[in-house]
């Protein structure tokens, strides 16, 4: 079987910084940025960064990787 390489992979976000930022789901989720947490979520899932306004800056590291 053919899949689609988003069906193969998986995206983690660690938040570094805690801040008022955070990264919102199309499902009206939200996932406020807080120091040394995780979020996993497919790859194919919609979501965008929102901006921190109470901190300078809001440190992340994106991963996606196979998971098949």
């Amino acid at each position: 079987k053919n899949l689609d390489i988003h069906d193969q992979t998986t995206t983690s976000i660690f938040y570094l910084n805690s801040n008022n930022g955070g990264t919102q789901f199309k499902d009206d989720k939200f996932v406020q940025s807080k120091k040394n947490r995780l979020v996993t979520f497919p790859t194919n899932t919609y979501h965008a960064g929102v901006w921190s306004t109470d901190a300078k800056l809001r440190y992340v590291l994106n991963m996606t990787y196979e998971t098949k």
